[in-house]
């Protein structure tokens, strides 16, 4: 959310540049729109930008009907909801969440495309992340850690070395069959 103090400092540099109009110093609007459109401002928390000269009428229109507050910026309306992940979405990815705790994010997201619940141009990976964190709904608790080779069950992993195998004589050397 834009701070109230942001936002009157931008509508203060938007009165500044129409000021000129609103006073009657300018003897033809457009003709003084025009210069300023030519001109680099450096604008309060934006930085240096150009406008153009119906950006300066569409300020003076707003700001003759709604007063200095229509010249400042307006909050979001929707600020923190997220407008890609609609409420079946949320819904299913809190169930997943709570199914598989110790999932990442990224798990989390591959399973949504296998079950076609999103498609990959759709949704990014980084939507849900967001959204999962936004929403708190990943618990901060670790997994007991295990050793390298060490599974939760048996026969969960067999390891197998597979350095020697047979060979093929060939004249004096040996060759080790691909």
């Amino acid at each position: 959310m834009m701070g109230e103090d942001r936002r009157k400092q931008i509508g203060l540099f938007r009165y500044g540049l129409i000021a000129p109009v609103l006073s009657g110093n300018v003897n033809v609007q457009i003709d003084y729109f025009r210069d300023a459109a030519e001109k680099e401002y450096d604008v309060p928390y934006t930085g240096m930008r150009k406008y153009k000269a119906r950006t300066f009428k569409s300020w003076l229109k707003r700001y003759r009907t709604g007063g200095f507050d229509a010249l400042m910026p307006k909050n979001r309306g929707d600020k923190g909801k997220s407008r890609k992940i609609d409420d079946h979405l949320a819904d299913f990815i809190k169930e997943t969440v709570l199914k598989f705790p110790v999932v990442s994010c990224a798990a989390i997201y591959r399973m949504l495309i296998a079950e076609g619940k999103i498609r990959s141009d759709g949704v990014t990976e980084a939507t849900v992340r967001n959204y999962i964190s936004d929403n708190e709904l990943k618990q901060k608790s670790v997994p007991e850690p295990r050793k390298k080779f060490e599974k939760e069950h048996v026969n969960d992993l067999w390891i197998a070395d597979c350095m020697h195998g047979p060979y093929i004589p060939c004249g004096k050397k040996k060759h080790k069959e691909l």
